[in-house]
This record gives structure tokens, sequence and C-alpha cells, in this order.
């Protein structure tokens, strides 16, 4: 199949297209396919689809291909693919089965383009809606998901969490001695700090101001607490510098603990941020748990 009738049209069709046979080896692509994949025709023809494969989908979702394709309808999804220099992008594709004059699936007709700007356009766009924009931490709508989940997770596994509310101490007089794109220098500060101290199962997010909340599930004792907040203050102790000055930062931590604490997140966050203020009246730079 080479130029002749339809496939002369597909070669300047816009859209890169891919005809394999019923046993999925490829018998033709187009000029937009070549463009697109850096895959020459000669390269591709006997080889199937796979070697454009990422590895990056799971089985559930060829499962749900393969199931819509054997039932004679097309698919339809975004496929994170792998160009031949290795470069991964998005293509948006249609498959459809092509059955043959005896009713059996005899082909497979792809057309696929790339989507990847727009991709990355939705994924900046879910970002923003999840995460602040000054730090880059999750916000105060994902934190809240992220501890229900935790609770959850703990519910049925029937462990503990621990929930902190965490503040940066004088932030006030940082603004106003040194100016607000000097305290907003301090909270990302802060943030990447507090971040290096947790485990990757651990959540810290910005949920207003200079107010912090953490989760870290699994931690079942006040000692074990403590541990990770005297981490989290000597990390913040350090000065930052700014401008050529040095700015003094602290912190307050206060925490409370699930089940003991309460068993929803309302309770388990009030309580955190009462012994937060606990640890300000206290001069700050420490931590209080609930009482």
């Amino acid at each position: 199949m080479r130029k002749r009738g339809t496939a002369a049209l597909l070669e300047h069709w816009p859209d890169a297209v891919l005809l394999a046979d019923a046993s999925g080896v490829i018998e033709y692509v187009n000029r937009a396919f070549e463009r697109l994949t850096g895959y020459a025709a000669s390269e591709a023809l006997g080889r199937t689809p796979a070697l454009l494969s990422s590895g990056r989908h799971d089985r559930a979702f060829y499962a749900r291909l393969w199931s819509q394709l054997r039932r004679g309808r097309a698919f339809r999804g975004v496929f994170l693919n792998r160009r031949k220099n290795g470069e991964l992008f998005h293509e948006e594709e249609t498959i459809r089965p092509l059955r043959g004059a005896n009713g059996r699936i005899e082909r497979f007709l792809c057309a696929g383009r790339d989507v990847s700007a727009l991709m990355g356009e939705l994924q900046r766009l879910k970002r923003l809606a999840t995460h602040d924009a000054l730090t880059r931490l999750p916000n105060r709508a994902l934190y809240a998901d992220r501890l229900a989940q935790a609770l959850r997770e703990a519910e049925r596994r029937r462990e503990t969490v621990a929930v902190a509310m965490l503040d940066l101490d004088d932030f006030k007089r940082i603004n106003t001695q040194y100016g607000h794109v000097a305290g907003d220098a301090a909270l990302r500060a802060l943030a990447q700090r507090t971040r290096r101290c947790l485990r990757a199962i651990d959540t810290v997010a910005r949920i207003g101001g200079d107010e912090f909340a953490l989760v870290l599930p699994g931690l079942g004792s006040r000692e074990a607490a403590a541990k990770v907040f005297a981490k989290i203050r000597a990390a913040n102790a350090l000065p930052l510098r700014y401008g050529g000055k040095r700015i003094a930062l602290a912190v307050s931590i206060g925490a409370s603990f699930f089940p003991r604490d309460g068993r929803n997140d309302q309770t388990l966050r009030r309580r955190a941020d009462a012994a937060m203020y606990e640890a300000k009246k206290a001069g700050g730079n420490g931590w209080r748990f609930a009482r």
C-alpha cells in the first residue's frame, strides 16, 4: 500500500496515520507519522506500535483499549508515547478496527496528533488549582484531601497520624523591617527547609499567610514526632541571607494525633492549632502537643 488511492491522500494528511494488520504488525505509516515520531517508514514497517511505548501506561489502560477494539468499537484516548530520540510526547489517538468481507477484524487504523502543549497547559492549570503559587507546596484544598485520605487509611490499618500546624514567628516584623519581598523569600525558605525534613509519604502545605500544615502518617508517639519537629526547628533556625542581610527565622509548631486527640480532620486541626498558639505564648521557636 503506497501512494495509490487512499494512501496517496493519507501521505498528505496532517494527522499521523498508522495501519496495522490483525496481529498488530504495522503495514503502513504516512509522512506525518514519520515527522511526529522520528521513525522512517522503513523503520516502522514490520514492527508493532510498541516501538512508541513509553512504559507509562498500566495494564488496565491496555485492557480497556483491547476490550473496545475486540468488540469492534473505536478506542479514543491520549497516549504518552516516546519518539525515536527518546523524547516523550502526548498523542491523542483514535484507533478503529477495520472488518473484511467476512466480517472479521482484519486491520487497525490509527490516527493521532501531538497534544503535548495542551496537556502541559492542563497540567499547569491543575497544579495552580492544587498548589500554592509562592511556595509550590500543596494548598489548603489539596491538604484537606490528603489529610482525609490519611485518616481513612489509618482507620483501615488501625494506625496513627500526626497532624501539625506550623507558623513563622514574627512574620509581621519581617515584612515591616525588610519588606514584603523579603517576607515572601522567608516563606519560600520555610517551605523548602521543612519539606527536606520530611519523608516522601508526609505532606507539608501552605494553608494561608505564614501558616503551614503537616500530615505525618504513622507517627504514633510524641517522642517520634518531637524528633521530626526538632529537625524542622533546627532547619528553619538558620538565618536567611537576603539582600546582603541575615534575617533571623523561627517557627512554632502544634500537633495532635489520630485517633487519640480526635477522629476527624476538623477536630485534629483545631487541637493542633490550639497547641501551636500555646507554643507561641511560650516564646515561640518550639512545639507543643494537644492537651
